[in-house]
């Protein structure tokens, strides 16, 4: 098999992994006495163990197989949690995402020191209390039991191979069977492991194993004669279980068959006793439900792929119409072909686009475990919150917002959050919180980053302003909270006394600030002294396709996006004031600057009529009026780029190619203005 083929998919569905474990170790390590994270974990490792193996990545699939054993022990009762054995695993996920990185970057199965890691966790292995009857039992029933031809039926579950029945009975209440399977493989088969690997992988799709004899390690290291038994409880007809196992090579035979619990009363006499482990096989059984209905979809859902189809049909259909109106001159339904056209485009449009669309959850979830290492390395207890995963966002901004977010939570670790008795003295709860959330507002998504710490020091920021001669004194002593929280965002400004490994060198919330303000976005801080601090970023769902409004200006047309607009005004000439040398208006009560869009091109300015047209546009917090001929109307643009050549120009994100096969320019308000919107 050319596993190149299958490599991509692989790292994928590896990540996919690695983010549970991740999740799982999380959970549990809030609660080491609840084992039913575990159930997870275990599970997580398998699955990557057993793509490890098949794709020939021995050396991570040796790895993974001692994390797992660890699990199994810890799930059966043989080796006790602590928080030595969480940082262990934790160290243990971190060592699996640098191996998926290097076979990724460089197909080198390999990371640095996990041969020093796998014997930590051996000696850990090997410290635990010793094994339980029920695992002593299983290789001597493998001893005993009969070498049944492969063709025979074997023995009944009740003699050779018996199901706990509260497993049973639960799995029973979830509404899954319990199948027996004995697989054999062929006599001449030379990597039993393997095989063994595939079939337990391929069951492991199908529902959950929940027993096997042998025992599971002997069975995926080739510790058997010629068979093995395991039970799987499923919501699978028996039919699709046996044929999930032959289409494994080398396997001679399957003998699948139901095993049914006891009546009920005496299985809820035997939960009753056994209650814990009863608990614990629940959520297995409700994993098993969530596995079935996983398996069912696939990256892009085919119904999305089957729409685009039909509309690309559609399209084929009315370009036919449109080159007979054509050939034929028949105007008379040019009307109504162009009509079609429009509706089919414009679903085209809404199809493409949503393919492109990602839910957040897919960077959120990676920051409980962030935040949780940045909180020990602080010293401070810290945990995540996560709302609005579920939102979704185009791959290309999703992909840039990352590192914002991380440099964000940095802050809110390093700055924001109070150590623990500065927290309890505050009569705040000793463990602070990061919150990171995501909502829809219009076209745009709205993702906000806030945590419950002091806040922003107003009288701090006051000082460093001044002490790096940003600002006169007089000058600071003037400024509203809200402009002072604004220099936070200038390049090397830090509040922090000394730098440490997480911030303080004051390039954080300037990389925030940049990076957002490149994609079209809008990005300012709320402060509330004393009860923390919220980071907002309001960024456009795409990057491809955007809503903007046009305007004239000095005979030229252009484009402002529409995530920056509030409304557009036209007010008499005669309601603009001058205040400070600065021409301003008087909206609702708000003084609102105004600008000339000509004269920030450098353009000379029309000769104002009696009437003047304003797009009022929000840019660094504040209101700000832009005047321009006149307003054309909003309509959906294609933003391409300015190519190498004019790619540094001021004031200009890309361009577009308006109805007429004119050319627009696509205005950059907030690096427009910005010269005009100083803080000093």
């Amino acid at each position: 098999m050319n596993t190149e083929n299958y490599k991509e998919a692989f790292l994928e569905e590896a990540v996919e992994n690695i983010n549970n474990l991740n999740r799982a170790l999380l959970s549990f390590e809030k609660n080491i006495g609840d084992l039913t994270p575990l159930n997870e974990l275990f599970r997580a490792a398998h699955t990557l163990k057993g793509m490890s193996a098949t794709m020939g990545y021995d050396k991570l699939a040796e790895f993974t197989h001692m994390i797992e054993e660890m699990m199994d022990r810890i799930r059966s009762g043989e080796l006790r949690p602590d928080l030595d054995i969480v940082n262990m695993l934790f160290k243990a996920i971190d060592t699996m995402q640098e191996f998926i990185d290097n076979i990724r970057v460089s197909n080198v199965d390999s990371a640095k020191g996990y041969k020093e890691l796998i014997e930590r966790i051996r000696e850990k292995n090997m410290s635990a209390s010793g094994p339980q009857p029920v695992k002593a039992a299983a290789p001597q029933r493998r001893e005993t039991a009969p070498a049944a031809a492969p063709q025979e039926k074997p023995a009944a579950p009740a003699e050779s191979f018996t199901v706990d029945n509260i497993l049973l009975g639960e799995a029973a209440r979830e509404s899954l069977k319990v199948y027996r399977v004995r697989v054999t493989v062929s006599p001449a088969c030379a990597f039993k492991s393997v095989r063994a690997f595939m079939v337990s992988r391929n069951l492991s799709e199908k529902g959950e194993i929940i027993k096997s004899s042998p025992a599971a390690k002997d069975i995926e290291e080739g510790n058997f004669e010629s068979y093995f038994d395991m039970a799987v409880a499923t919501a699978l007809p028996a039919e699709e279980i046996k044929k999930s196992v032959m289409r494994v090579s080398e396997v001679e035979s399957a003998v699948v068959e139901e095993i049914k619990p006891l009546e009920l009363i005496k299985q809820e006499s035997l939960v009753e006793k056994l209650q814990p482990g009863a608990a614990q096989e629940e959520i297995s059984g409700q994993a098993v439900k969530k596995q079935v209905a996983l398996s069912q979809s696939v990256r892009v859902n085919i119904e999305k792929l089957d729409a685009l189809m039909n509309l690309v049909g559609e399209l084929v259909i009315a370009k036919i119409r449109l080159d007979q109106t054509a050939r034929n001159k028949t105007y008379n339904n040019l009307a109504s072909t162009v009509d079609e056209f429009d509706r089919i485009i414009n679903e085209l449009q809404v199809e493409v686009t949503d393919v492109r669309m990602f839910p957040v959850s897919q960077i959120f979830d990676r920051y409980p475990r962030i935040i949780r290492d940045l909180a020990a390395q602080a010293g401070k207890f810290i945990e995540a919150e996560i709302s609005g995963g579920d939102i979704e966002i185009d791959r290309t901004v999703l992909e840039e917002i990352n590192e914002p977010i991380l440099h964000l939570v940095r802050n809110s670790v390093a700055h924001g959050i109070e150590d623990q008795p500065a927290r309890v003295a505050a009569g705040k709860p000793a463990k602070g919180t990061i919150r990171l959330s995501a909502r829809r507002d219009r076209n745009s998504v709205i993702i906000e980053v806030s945590d419950d710490g002091r806040g922003l020091s107003i009288d701090r920021i006051r000082q460093k302003a001044v002490e790096k001669n940003l600002i006169t004194e007089e000058r600071a002593f003037n400024l509203s909270d809200e402009e002072l929280v604004n220099f936070i965002t200038l390049p090397g400004f830090s509040t922090a006394e000394k730098v440490d490994q997480i911030s303080g060198r004051g390039v954080g919330v300037d990389v925030v600030k940049t990076k957002v303000e490149a994609f079209g976005g809008i990005f300012r801080i709320e402060n509330h002294s004393g009860e923390g601090l919220k980071s907002i970023m309001k960024l456009p769902l795409t990057l491809a396709i955007i809503q903007a409004l046009l305007v004239k200006s000095s005979g030229a047309t252009y484009a402002i996006p529409v995530v920056h607009t509030i409304e557009t005004v036209e007010l008499p000439a005669a309601e603009l004031k001058v205040i400070q040398a600065k021409r301003v208006i008087i909206l609702r009560d708000e003084v609102v600057s105004v600008l000339s869009l000509a004269e920030l091109l450098d353009k000379p300015r029309e000769a104002p009529g009696e009437l003047i047209n304003l797009v009022i546009i929000e840019a660094r917090d504040k209101k700000v009026a832009l005047e321009v001929d006149y307003v054309i109307g909003q309509q959906e643009i294609a933003i391409k780029s300015l190519g190498e050549f004019l790619k540094y120009a001021r004031g200009f994100s890309g361009v577009t190619i308006l109805g007429d096969g004119s050319i627009s320019l696509i205005v950059d308000v907030q690096s427009l203005i910005e010269t005009n919107m100083k803080l000093v």
